[in-house]
């Protein structure tokens, strides 16, 4: 499905009636990430020639926010406290925004990780957490990937074979240590599992043990090596909470990176809804609910820029039985 199909979601304090996003919020992109210019060794360099090229600062997964914008500065622009700039870590290639309606070319766009926020006029340091859903496509898109980018930047100034600097390579997407050996960016692949009943009448929740009191949310875990994701689902489902589980179906994916994450998600159903048993240890409680009981604000649910809300989202806006 095209990342550009997605919609606003509703103000943060609006019912959770579920459906108004085609696509979890921080998989929508604007952007191209023109591969081809990227490799280029002075791609970053003829970038910075272009007068519509702009440049999103990051400090960890905070960039500037003004009037519910992405802050992008024109590299003249760019304010002399921004010299902080992490270690080693250049300015990096994101890509191209894509042509605007009426036919103009898109500027490209660059991150710089800078150690700490700097002032900007006007404008407040917001985290990815916080805003990645109500910015728009090509904003959200431009923080996700800025965001992975830079943690991996951050935690590679050195080879994980032999221990040799790395240097950037590829505008900012790869590294080459000393052997010559290339290194690029990490993503772990993680499930997120919507389970109901036969009856579609209810969904099982999980209240994590690093997690508040009363906070609940859907069961996800880490896939194994040589592991596929259906059965990633059934084994992370009956670790957590006893039960077993049919009918694996895809849902939708986003990239989460706290630190490098891709979720995927999936549904499934519960032939025996009774057996639930949560392991303990990562999970200190499992229940089921209805739809009714969510709505009402039964538990705090997940924020709404992560996938988790917008699955709950999806199972509250359709009516019981419908998929099957």
């Amino acid at each position: 499905m095209d990342a550009r199909l997605g919609r606003p979601r509703p103000e943060a304090d609006a019912p959770r009636d579920g459906g108004d996003v085609q696509v979890p919020p921080l998989a929508r992109s604007g952007l191209d990430r023109d591969h081809a210019t990227r490799i280029a060794d002075d791609a970053v360099d003829r970038a910075l020639e272009d007068p519509s090229t702009r440049i999103v600062a990051i400090a960890g997964d905070r960039a500037p926010v003004r009037d519910g914008r992405l802050v992008r500065f024109a590299h003249d622009e760019l304010p002399d406290a921004a010299v902080r700039v992490e270690p080693h870590v250049p300015l990096s290639w994101l890509g191209r925004l894509r042509p605007l309606p009426d036919g103009t070319p898109g500027g490209m766009v660059l991150s710089l990780l800078v150690a700490e926020p700097f002032e900007v006029e006007g404008a407040e340091w917001r985290s990815l957490r916080e805003v990645g859903a109500d910015l728009d496509d090509a904003d959200a898109g431009v923080l996700v990937q800025a965001v992975a980018l830079g943690v991996w930047q951050r935690e590679s100034h050195h080879s994980p074979v032999d221990g040799s600097a790395a240097a950037f390579e590829e505008s900012g997407w790869v590294r080459r240590d000393g052997g010559g050996g290339a290194h690029f960016p990490r993503t772990d692949p993680a499930v997120i599992v919507a389970i109901h009943d036969p009856a579609d009448e209810r969904i099982l929740l999980g209240h994590n043990a690093a997690w508040p009191e009363g906070r609940y949310s859907l069961i996800a875990g880490f896939v194994d090596p040589g592991e596929s994701l259906e059965a990633a689902v059934v084994r992370e489902v009956l670790e957590e909470t006893g039960l077993r589980v049919e009918r694996p179906r895809y849902l939708g994916s986003q990239p989460w990176p706290f630190p490098r994450s891709l979720m995927i998600g999936f549904e499934c159903v519960a032939p025996d809804p009774s057996t639930i048993v949560p392991d303990g240890v990562e999970i200190l409680d499992v229940r089921w609910f209805t739809r009714d009981e969510l709505r009402a604000g039964a538990v705090q649910l997940p924020g709404r820029t992560s996938i988790a809300a917008w699955i709950l989202d999806a199972w509250l806006a359709r009516q019981p039985g419908s998929v099957r």
